[in-house]
């Protein structure tokens, strides 16, 4: 299998994926996704600030372009990328990536590093956040 792009907020995102989303098919596709990052953790993954791997399946792109009103993803993505200390173009195996997020991110910070967007008030993320350092601490033991 080649390797996977995503944008900066989708690291994020993946980690409060609740099986909600945009469209049936945009749900299909973050599932099987992140089936494929849990089972190839040592997959590579090319940090881009454009359409990735999640994007192709949401209704909203258009000719490359994410034209849901008032999107705020490039400014999400801008802000991810300063707290995680990563570059457009980067690539890391989803592991490194996953234990960089543990140590960089706390779930008090996403109001802040997320703010515009509408799935953050849920606590999806939040929790997610949580349960991947539960699950980073109980894979080092």
């Amino acid at each position: 299998m080649g390797g996977i792009s995503l944008r900066p907020h989708h690291l994020l995102c993946i980690q409060g994926f609740r099986g909600q989303g945009y469209s049936p098919s945009f749900i299909a596709n973050m599932a099987r996704l992140i089936d494929r990052l849990e089972a190839e953790p040592e997959q590579e993954i090319q940090i881009v600030t454009s359409a990735d791997d999640v994007c192709i399946a949401c209704p909203h792109l258009d000719g490359g372009v994410c034209v849901r009103p008032e999107s705020k993803v490039d400014e999400i993505d801008g802000r991810v990328l300063e707290h995680l200390k990563i570059v457009d173009g980067d690539i890391l195996t989803w592991s490194m990536l996953l234990q960089t997020i543990d140590e960089k991110v706390h779930s008090s910070q996403l109001d802040s590093i997320c703010d515009g967007c509408r799935w953050v008030d849920l606590d999806y993320c939040t929790n997610g956040l949580e349960v991947l350092s539960q699950r980073l601490v109980t894979a080092k033991d």
